[in-house]
């Protein structure tokens, strides 16, 4: 099943460039039919674990590594997708100082 999940998201990638498809936070545009909750639970079957899980990022690149040119912008960009901020990001953060960082962003962007 997550070989046809990486296929579809290959074969849309190459239709579309997806850096070009990634906004600020996640992704500006989805395959077709796709919507958030597909890009979640892609993430759950290409990681084996939820984009908010502590290690998900270093074994969403290790499994993209090799299909695509840059794994680790795609994996960042489904986990801002899962967050809807960047503002996970940094080396060494707990998961409450992430969850803290993704709320601040969230009220910032809603006034």
């Amino acid at each position: 099943m997550i070989v046809n999940k990486i296929d579809k998201f290959l074969n849309y990638s190459s239709d579309v460039n997806y850096k070009e498809s990634l906004k600020e936070t996640g992704w500006e545009n989805y395959p077709k039919g796709w919507d958030k909750s597909s890009v979640i639970k892609f993430a759950k079957s290409l990681a084996g674990m939820p984009a908010g899980k502590k290690g998900f990022f270093d074994a969403c690149v290790e499994k993209m590594r090799g299909k695509i040119d840059d794994p680790e912008a795609f994996c960042a960009s489904i986990k801002d997708e899962y967050y809807d901020s960047t503002m996970w990001r940094g080396k060494g953060k707990t998961e409450k100082e992430v969850k803290k960082d993704v709320a601040r962003d969230k009220r910032k962007k809603n006034k």
